[in-house]
């Protein structure tokens, strides 16, 4: 219960730094819209920096929650932000959320529910062992080139779909070497944790999976990009616990059948609500919003 909590608090500051630093762009006025300009200007605002300092208890508290319990408990529930940016933007914002996007968050919570009770993830046999990691990281990136193939052509969504999807793999590699981090934390301490290499694998992929999901926000609609991104990285992590940390889950075939639809059910509710999200704000709804109202639109989530 403590991971999963501590995973809901990590989606929570995720959600908010998405808010606030979104916020802090469509703030910017045009003669800094893009460019070096517009990266000084977001440095000195302080719904900006704040959004950092909500970045940094993202990791702060995934971390933990990934020391405390399994890769295929922790990565699902991180599906949460989409529902915390939806409250974070009625009771904030004041945004008009209707009902079929609530229905749809009821929805992808009914899902998560479903597979945590029914597939029961329980904690592996330990560190996986080097030819383990090999393995497993080969296949993620093979898998990985090939939808990067696929990326370069195609409609805006196809190409969204497909970096968004190489993103949420690069995000499950690195959900692994934290928790890898994490266990080499709790057996060596802080002194012996910068001897063993998922430390800095663990920077490695997250740059490289940051990279991705703007490439994926740049060349398609967010939520194709959004909805891959949380669909693919809880799939992926929960074959990576279960392959490299040997993780338990409930594997009668009725459990393993409740297991997969419960996940459809989960995937369902995040598209709806990516779809039903409200609409994007164009620079002349900025301009014609009574002065100091800081009501705006995000893009979709």
């Amino acid at each position: 219960m403590i991971a999963i909590l501590f995973a809901a608090v990590g989606s929570l500051c995720n959600a908010s730094a998405a808010v606030v630093q979104r916020l802090a762009h469509v703030s910017a006025p045009p003669e800094v819209s893009t460019g070096w300009r517009k990266a000084l200007y977001l440095f000195r605002q302080p719904l900006w920096l704040l959004g950092l300092l909500f970045l940094v208890g993202t990791f702060v508290f995934t971390a933990t929650a990934l020391y405390f319990g399994q890769i295929a408990l922790v990565q699902p529930v991180l599906v949460v932000e989409l529902i915390f940016m939806l409250a974070l933007r009625r009771f904030w914002l004041r945004d008009q959320i209707a009902g079929r996007t609530w229905g749809a968050a009821a929805l992808t919570c009914l899902g998560l529910a479903g597979f945590l009770v029914i597939a029961h993830p329980q904690e592996g046999t330990g560190l996986p062992s080097t030819s383990g990691w090999i393995r497993s990281v080969a296949i993620r990136l093979a898998i990985i080139v090939v939808l990067l193939a696929l990326s370069r052509r195609g409609t805006p969504a196809r190409r969204a779909a497909m970096l968004g999807s190489s993103a949420a793999i690069v995000w499950s590699i690195d959900a692994g070497f934290m928790k890898a981090a994490t266990a080499l934390l709790s057996r060596d301490g802080w002194v012996h944790l910068f001897f063993h290499w998922p430390v800095y694998l663990l920077v490695v992929t997250g740059i490289v999976g940051t990279l991705l999901v703007q490439a994926s926000l740049n060349v398609g609609p967010l939520m194709v990009s959004q909805a891959a991104l949380l669909i693919v990285d809880p799939l992926s992590s929960i074959l990576l616990g279960i392959e490299l940390f040997r993780e338990h889950v409930n594997r009668s075939p009725g459990a393993v059948s409740a297991s997969v639809l419960s996940l459809i059910l989960m995937g369902v509710g995040v598209v709806l609500m990516s779809r039903w999200a409200p609409p994007v704000m164009e620079p002349h709804q900025r301009a014609a919003a009574p002065h100091g109202s800081r009501k705006v639109l995000l893009d979709g989530f």
